[in-house]
């Protein structure tokens, strides 16, 4: 039998509060065949299958079961959660015309949908008693990430509902009429098949996945870090499970979204880091000059690639996109004392956190000089490649333009005018990181009910999806996560509950990818 989460005892508490302190698949289109009638140790009736325990498997599950459906939630690793558990809980909300501007490659139905119902999903909260904060009315809302998973957990099982760890979803089950009818499970005493009506995707995203990153996001993956769940192996990967699943049976990936990701700098190795990774995330790149591990400057530190557009949102987490596509996914952030004791080190007087310090103490190469020249020499002396000729030149060069307010005319432009500051405050700081990725942009592409739509554009029968596994929310401009998860689980966890019975019967047939 699968592994039920305890959400009471002392050991699931103890474990699950470490790992919130602490912190391959194949080509996009696998063709595999798995036989129709594995061997299996059980089999379970419901009327729901959630797959992941994050935010929008979560809250998809008990939006389902407050709508009269039983319910069983799969969890891969050992504790619910997944990425939820270890961010920071801020369940953002914007408004669509907003939306549209910051990121307009994005899925316009997939943005609407989320700004429509963050605010609902904030009443149900409260409705249900869930711990959340924050005034709702379009103002976002906020979680204590831990604190939320368990009380979802308890109030899921508390209605009869079930929470099963260490429990992987093996595939989709489908009929002869191509209706979903449940999944296969690998669980710590073997198959399980549990047979429901519909299904719901929630497992995450596949910034762990080789074959998927360094084909839509970066050659360098060995060189990227991890920062999400999956720290140092203590949990299952990131592989892609729900947008493979879904393919396998013919859906839809997003128009866009997968040569982007959510992250931050980190310390460059042999910095070691732990959780939380905000104390190590280098927030500032908009006000510093960044350079690549040969000295030269590479992308517009506010804005990220070079699209043609100039986007209203803009912060590090669009540079350190263009950060992964440099050799070795490294880049140093340049700066001096007025951004320093401005941006990173903001709040320093008040338990905040100097960044400089933390790359420090991390071991990652650090500098700190006078003078620009002597700047360079030490960031030279990093032994990573980088020419002091090459910094002082595009340094000089940033600043002249910046004098002039013209770094919009910059071989390698910075568009926004007020990040355009002059770097001329001694002492000057540089901090050598690589990129750090949280979370993908492309997956599954659905529609307004959370239903996964078919290459033929009609909804697959039973299938919806919730969070990061729905793809194209988020396009090179990041817009969030949590409100992502949030909205769709509200969404998906109403509409699975509706799902009829398959008119094909419960015999699965072969999935056979196209």
């Amino acid at each position: 039998m699968a592994k039920q989460v305890e959400s009471g005892s002392k050991a699931s508490r103890r474990s699950f509060l470490a790992g919130a302190a602490a912190g391959i698949a194949g080509s996009t289109l696998p063709r595999v065949q798995v036989a129709a009638q594995a061997p299996t140790t059980q089999e379970l009736r419901t009327d729901v299958v959630v797959v992941g325990s994050g935010i929008g498997g979560m809250t998809a599950a008990v939006r389902a079961q407050k709508s009269g459906a039983r319910v069983i939630v799969i969890e891969k690793a050992y504790e619910p959660g997944g990425t939820t558990a270890h961010s920071e809980g801020g369940v953002a909300n914007s408004k669509y015309e907003d939306m549209r501007a910051n990121a307009p490659d994005g899925d316009p139905d997939v943005q609407r949908t989320v700004s429509e119902n963050v605010d609902k999903w904030g009443d149900f909260m409260e409705s249900i008693g869930a711990p959340v904060g924050g005034s709702g009315a379009g103002a976002g809302r906020s979680i204590a990430p831990v604190m939320w998973v368990n009380f979802m957990v308890r109030t899921l099982e508390s209605g009869g509902g079930k929470v099963l760890v260490e429990t992987a979803m093996v595939r989709v089950l489908t009929n002869h009429l191509n209706e979903v009818i449940g999944v296969l499970a690998d669980g710590p005493k073997g198959l399980t098949r549990i047979l429901a009506k519909s299904v719901v995707l929630a497992t995450g995203g596949w910034m762990t996945n080789a074959t998927m990153v360094q084909t839509h996001i970066t050659r360098h993956f060995g060189s990227l870090r991890q920062r999400n769940a999956s720290f140092y192996d203590r949990k299952p990967p990131f592989l892609g499970d729900g947008f493979f699943a879904a393919m396998q049976l013919g859906a839809q990936p997003s128009t866009g979204g997968f040569d982007s990701f959510y992250g931050h700098l980190l310390p460059a190795r042999p910095g070691k880091i732990t959780n939380p990774m905000a104390n190590w995330s280098a927030y500032f790149s908009p006000w510093c000059v960044a350079v690549n591990r040969f000295g030269r400057r590479f992308t517009d530190e506010a804005q990220g690639k070079l699209t043609g557009r100039t986007y209203t949102r803009q912060g590090e987490q669009n540079c350190v996109q263009e950060v992964a596509r440099q050799p070795d996914a490294m880049a140093a952030y340049v700066y001096d004392d007025a951004v320093y004791k401005q941006y990173a080190c903001e709040n320093c007087g008040l338990g905040g956190i100097d960044k400089y310090i933390a790359y420090k103490m991390s071991g990652a190469p650090t500098a700190k000089a006078d003078t620009w020249q002597e700047l360079a020499k030490q960031m030279q002396d990093w032994g990573v490649g980088m020419s002091a000729e090459a910094i002082l030149h595009d340094v000089t060069e940033y600043n002249e333009a910046a004098r002039n307010g013209k770094t919009w005319a910059l071989p390698v432009p910075k568009t926004s005018v007020r990040h355009g500051l002059v770097l001329d405050k001694p002492p000057y700081y540089a901090i050598l990181g690589q990129a750090g990725i949280t979370s993908t942009h492309g997956g599954i592409r659905v529609n307004t009910l959370g239903q996964v739509l078919h290459r033929s554009g009609l909804p697959i029968p039973g299938l919806f999806a919730a969070g990061v596994d729905i793809g194209n929310f988020n396009n090179c401009t990041y817009l969030g996560n949590l409100c992502l998860g949030a909205a769709y689980g509200f969404v998906s966890g109403t509409s699975a509950a509706k799902q009829p019975a398959p008119k094909g019967g419960w015999d699965a047939v072969p999935t056979i990818s196209a």
